[in-house]
Parts: structure tokens; C-alpha cells; sequence
């Protein structure tokens, strides 16, 4: 198919001309003043080149080019004009944004190759575009998938409300929480992930959906969570051996029976407990400084154990939070985030996430998220 080429110009002759001479290669259509192009161009097919005089009564070449760019941004502009003035030559450039600069009288064949380097231009921006388009178009179905291995909805579980958010800075994240049950001794219990991978985007959300998946096919069998992190770290290590990426990570197990909680942590910041009527605020630690996963396929993780007691609030998040800075340079922190726990720890567990991350956001505009921000509120109901 020839490339399809718009000649403009008040010269009906003039354009007779050229249409006859370069109608063998070009698809050629023609109009005769900037209101009838500007029409064209936005009704019909994308022009791979637009060339226009500059002299043209209502609107001239140069202001016809720069809306031409505002339409059909990927449209190879060229200006064909009997004026030698160079403020002419200048606006053009400047406010057309033109590809080829050519004065009148040009020979047929000078035309025929600038507008052939005209439409290879636009071949080549073309097919760089339907590249973005494309992976655009990949990136949101990678987020629409991972955003679907994150739990859909808050869960309710006998003495227990868990809810979690998770907002990325990317289309997709490094950020990753879930909960589900799981049997311990022929007791029930509900467990709890969060994790950060380091960095963020498509090679983080690699990493953490193949830790995602490591983790769901563990739980399926006994130990304890000091031997379920141990050996997701394991296959996690051989995994990024070499990458220098990593991932914290919070598991913890809630038997609401028995009012028990149970954890291992490797390399992330302690979650934090409410307790109602007071201030202080407690962490769910532990021994020593653990590694985070991929680190060392050795390393060792220990678990730690505490009752919990109704009205009691436990909050995980990722460092995305209290390492969020507004204009002023100055961090969430997790004081911060605390003080919002105490005001909202009546409301739902989904409320008080939602609530929380408005806050971030509202504390840190306008400034962009810098980092993935993931909560995990987890209540101690009667």
C-alpha cells in the first residue's frame, strides 16, 4: 500500500502539479488551506506526512503543523514555502516542530525523496509506538495478574479480622502479603505473610511471586515457622545467587484459641502491637538480626512466641511507609503510623488500612511514591 501523503497549499495548480508527479509513489490527497487539513487529518486515516505551504489565508503552515503534532503526534510535518525569510524558517521549526525545511520552486524529485525520508521517519516512530502500546499493554495485564494473587478480601476468622492494601509506585510491585488457614497439630490456625523485595517493577514482582509460590507449597506441610521460612529461603537463595536482590520477609501464625501468636521474621521490621488504654506501643521482634531471603541459603531463623489479648491491634507493614518523605524531607515515620492506629483501631481492620495509606498519600503529595507502601492490620476480636 502506497504511504499515504497530505499536500497543502492555496494554489490549486500548484497542488495539480505535484498530485500528477507524485501520485507513482505516494498516495496523495490534497487540500486547500489549513481548516480543510485539520478536518481531514482528524476525520480520516493517519497521514505518514503532512507537507504545507506557509503563506495561506486564515491559518498559516506553521500554525497548521503545530496542530497537526497536537492530533497525530507520530505524522511527519514538512513546511514547502516561497518565503526565504528565516524568522518564517525559525517559527516553523520551533512551533510546527517540522521534519524538512524546503523552499519554493522545488523540483519534483527533491520533494519525492524528502518526503521519502519523510515517511520512514514515521515508520520507524510508528512501529517504536506500537512498541510502548504493546508493552504498556503487557505491563497492565502483569499487574492485573499479580494485584489477583493477593488476597481479594479482608478475612474473618473466629476471634480474629484481618485486612491488607498494598499500593505499588510501578505497575507492578515487590510488596506481597497474604493469609490463609492452616493446621498445626490438629489445631487451626491463621497464618499471615508480608514481604519487600528489593527494589521494584517487573523484576521485583518476579521475585515475589516466586517467593509467593515457594511459600504456598511449604504451608502444605508440617514445621514450624522458623522451618518454613528456612526452607523458602533455601530455594530462594538458589533462585538469585548472583542477582545481589533479596527479600524481607514477616510470617507469623495466630491460634485464636488460644490466644497465641507465634513468628519468625527474616530481615523485616517487627510488626507493631496496640494494646487498648495504652500508649506504648509493643514489637513483635525476636532474637538477633535475621537475614533476609536469598541472602545466604544457611541462614538460620528462630521463632518467637506471645499471648495476645482482645481489643489488641497488630500492624505489619513494609518500610515503603514510615520511609515515605513529604515536601519538606520529612519522614512518616512510624510514630506516625502508630498515632493513626490508635485513632482508627475501633473501626473495621479494612477501614483502618484504607485509612492509613490515605494518610501516606495525603502526607506525601505532591510528591510521587518513591516505594511500594503494604499494610497488614490484624484485630483481636472477643
Amino acid at each position: 500500500m502506497k504511504p499515504r501523503i497530505l499536500l497543502v497549499d492555496d494554489d490549486p495548480l500548484l497542488l495539480a502539479g505535484l498530485k500528477r508527479k507524485l501520485r507513482r509513489q505516494f498516495h496523495i490527497e490534497t487540500a486547500a488551506g489549513g481548516a480543510e487539513a485539520l478536518q481531514m487529518v482528524a476525520d480520516r486515516e493517519a497521514y505518514a506526512v503532512v507537507v504545507a505551504d506557509y503563506r495561506m489565508p486564515g491559518m498559516n503552515g506553521s500554525d497548521l503543523l503545530a496542530r497537526i503534532k497536537a492530533i497525530r503526534p507520530d505524522t511527519v510535518r514538512m513546511m514547502l514555502t516561497g518565503s526565504t525569510d528565516l524568522g518564517t524558517a525559525i517559527q516553523a521549526v520551533n512551533e510546527g516542530h517540522i521534519f524538512q525545511f524546503h523552499l519554493k520552486p522545488c523540483p519534483a524529485d527533491v520533494l519525492a525523496r524528502a518526503i521519502d525520508q519523510g515517511v520512514a521517519q514515521y515508520r520507524q516512530v510508528a512501529a517504536r509506538n506500537a512498541q510502548v502500546k504493546a508493552m504498556e499493554k503487557s505491563m497492565a495485564l502483569a499487574s492485573e495478574v499479580q494485584r489477583n494473587l493477593m488476597p481479594k478480601e479482608h478475612r474473618l476468622a473466629e476471634g480474629l479480622e484481618i485486612a491488607g492494601q498494598s499500593r505499588w509506585c510501578d505497575e507492578t510491585g515487590g510488596d506481597y502479603y497474604d493469609f490463609f488457614s492452616r493446621t498445626v497439630e490438629g489445631q487451626s490456625r491463621t497464618g499471615i505473610v508480608i514481604g519487600d523485595v528489593t527494589g521494584h517493577g517487573i523484576p521485583s514482582a518476579l521475585l515475589m511471586t516466586t517467593a509467593r509460590a515457594f511459600l504456598r507449597e511449604r504451608i502444605t506441610a508440617p514445621g514450624s515457622t522458623a522451618a518454613i521460612m528456612s526452607d523458602v529461603n533455601r530455594h530462594l537463595a538458589r533462585d538469585v545467587d548472583g542477582t545481589h536482590r533479596f527479600m524481607s520477609m514477616f510470617y507469623a501464625e495466630i491460634d485464636a484459641n488460644r490466644r497465641g501468636i507465634c513468628w519468625t521474621r527474616a530481615g523485616h521490621d517487627p510488626a507493631l502491637v496496640h494494646t487498648p488504654g495504652s500508649d506504648a506501643v509493643d514489637e513483635l521482634a525476636g532474637p538477633g538480626f535475621p537475614l533476609p531471603l536469598g541472602v545466604m541459603d544457611a541462614a538460620v531463623y528462630e521463632e518467637s512466641r506471645r499471648a495476645l489479648h482482645p481489643g489488641q491491634v497488630i500492624v505489619i507493614g513494609t518500610d515503603g511507609i514510615w520511609e515515605a518523605r513529604n515536601p519538606r524531607g520529612e519522614y512518616f515515620g512510624k510514630n506516625r503510623l502508630m498515632s493513626l492506629v490508635r485513632q482508627s483501631a475501633e473501626r473495621p481492620a479494612p477501614e483502618m488500612a484504607r485509612t492509613i495509606l490515605d494518610a501516606l498519600d495525603a502526607f506525601r503529595e505532591p510528591n510521587p511514591p518513591e516505594d511500594d507502601a503494604t499494610l497488614v492490620v490484624i484485630k483481636i476480636t472477643d
